[in-house]
């Protein structure tokens, strides 16, 4: 591993600069995904030329970390944004873990975080060994110790390295004692234009520490502690000590009481909004009430089945079945519920409009009910173990649903649409909210302002005069935080501008006017 050493520590070095380089102090946009690419095909070639050879299933792992961070590079909606960088920059660990035996497609959940706090050790402990002192061998003819000379370079690496915090340190403690020599420190300083010392002492130690992190990373991919064997996801890893009776009771229990609620829904199904109020509900309530609750009965109700089918002794083929058929039945029942819970989002936003977080809902409700098919599918193959991919897959699949949705695009466009129905109170167009929406809905907005007349277009041309003060001066921006939403969105503000000072924009007061009145662009509006 030490023969060539340096080939670690220069990557880990690259890659560390790469992280101040690209996003100290810089919007976030093609920058991450760049960052994951060259981390990435850097983690390839020095494959390449250490002769070590990664597994197939790695290349997915790759194309998936990458294709996961792009999204910082076409979208600026903030959920879509945060899961897309955890997602690949999760999904890039488990490469490193799994770079050269594939295993990640037959990991249960224990082994994924078994795995993970393998690697959080790794990280401590590989890039250490590059640093350890060589060991004396002994010349067994001549019975003398043969010691390996260190290479002067790693020697003065590490030399400077001790030595640069501890004269920061006593160089501060220096100038604070006399006057004299601290403006003779400062003037020394001033030569290379480091009046911001303490900044670049900061970034240059974790830089250092990235380093580190990096290095232990590929020593890791490449000279993992052991050769494991590929896992048995069927293979339970902790012992069963729950009875089949006891369980059975409560799998029982919950069917019973889903039953029960699943009853109560049926009616609302087939009776529709008259049920609704003869309840003493208006429309409205029923609209708004537990449809957040009931997605959170079901993914209980999914962990509830993973630890119980973990804990619980099945020796017996009729106990097996047993569990299988209470499991199927409990989330045929949730199915029911999801549904319900679906139906009560669509009224909901049939009443008030959409929203991120009833966007958010409408669009991972579906994914879970694939989740929850699919792991029935699995209890009647008796393939329970491969429940953590399947969890894995669902929710990339929910992040690209995301990305593919343009999500503020998509809530500019249902309100607009039902704003042109009418402006009734629940229909009418609530400008402070859109004003909340990122620029990716600013082609939805304009083409909704081209097309429309009156005092919605009124209200439509005031948020985009609004977006057009807020844009960012272009000398200042950076070519790290380059989105091609925002460029896009961009194009269409400046090249219309003559449009936006018909609302007398203010830039000091942040404001336009519509219709009369002063309407403030920094308004924030809670949903």
């Amino acid at each position: 591993m030490k023969k060539h050493s340096s080939r670690y520590l220069a990557a880990g070095l690259l890659i560390a600069w790469l992280v101040d380089f690209l996003f100290y102090k810089k919007t976030i946009g093609i920058a991450y995904p760049l960052w994951v690419l060259i981390s990435i095909l850097t983690l390839f070639f020095l494959a390449k030329i250490e002769n070590i050879k990664p597994a197939k299933l790695s290349y997915l792992l790759g194309l998936a970390a990458f294709g996961l961070s792009t999204a910082n590079f076409f979208r600026l909606e903030p959920l879509t944004r945060f899961t897309s960088v955890s997602a690949s920059l999760l999904i890039s660990i488990l490469l490193v873990i799994t770079f050269k035996n594939g295993f990640w497609l037959w990991y249960r959940f224990i082994d994924y975080l078994l795995n993970f706090l393998i690697y959080l050790g790794g990280v401590v402990t590989k890039a250490a060994a590059l640093f350890k002192r060589p060991k004396i061998e002994t010349d067994s003819e001549e019975n003398t110790p043969k010691v390996s000379a260190p290479k002067p370079l790693w020697a003065i690496l590490r030399g400077l390295l001790v030595a640069v915090p501890i004269l920061f340190i006593l160089s501060a403690l220096l100038a604070s004692a006399d006057p004299i020599f601290d403006k003779g420190l400062q003037n020394f300083f001033a030569l290379f234009k480091v009046e911001n010392w303490a900044e670049y002492f900061f970034r240059v130690i974790y830089i250092l520490i990235f380093a580190y992190i990096f290095t232990s990373s590929f020593l890791f991919a490449f000279f993992p502690d052991a050769n494991k064997e590929k896992p048995d996801p069927n293979k339970t890893w902790l012992k069963p000590f729950l009875g089949n009776i006891e369980t059975s009771i409560v799998l029982g229990s919950i069917a019973f009481l889903f039953g029960a609620f699943v009853l109560i829904q049926i009616q609302y199904f087939f009776g529709g909004t008259e049920n609704i109020s003869i309840e003493g509900f208006t429309y409205a309530e029923y609209a708004r009430r537990g449809f957040g609750e009931l997605v959170i009965v079901a993914v209980l109700s999914l962990g509830i089945y993973l630890v119980f089918h973990t804990i619980t002794k099945k020796h017996a083929q009729t106990q097996r079945r047993l569990f299988s058929v209470l499991s199927i039945l409990i989330f045929v029942e949730v199915l029911v519920i999801l549904v319900s819970s679906y139906q009560r989002l669509t009224l909901y936003e049939s009443v008030y409009g959409f929203s991120r977080l009833r966007t958010y809902s409408h669009l991972f409700i579906p994914w879970l009910a694939a989740l929850i098919i699919t792991v029935i599918v699995l209890e009647v193959l008796q393939k329970q173990g491969h429940a953590a991919l399947v969890v894995g897959f669902c929710s990339v699949g929910f992040i690209v649903t995301l990305i593919i949705s343009n999500i503020d695009g998509f809530i500019a466009q249902q309100n607009i649409m039902r704003a042109q129905i009418s402006d009734q109170e629940g229909y009418r167009l609530d400008s402070y909210y859109l004003s909340e929406l990122s620029n990716d809905a600013v082609p939805v907005i304009f083409d909704s302002y081209q097309h429309t007349n009156g005092s919605l277009q009124a209200a439509l041309g005031a948020d985009l005069a609004c977006r057009w003060l807020d844009l960012p001066d272009q000398d200042q921006k950076d070519w790290q935080g380059y989105n091609l939403s925002q460029a896009a969105a961009e194009k269409i503000l400046l090249k219309n501008e003559a449009d936006w000072l018909t609302y007398q924009p203010d830039a000091r007061e942040n404001s336009v006017v519509l219709d009369g009145e002063i309407f403030y662009c920094g308004y924030r509006w809670i949903d």
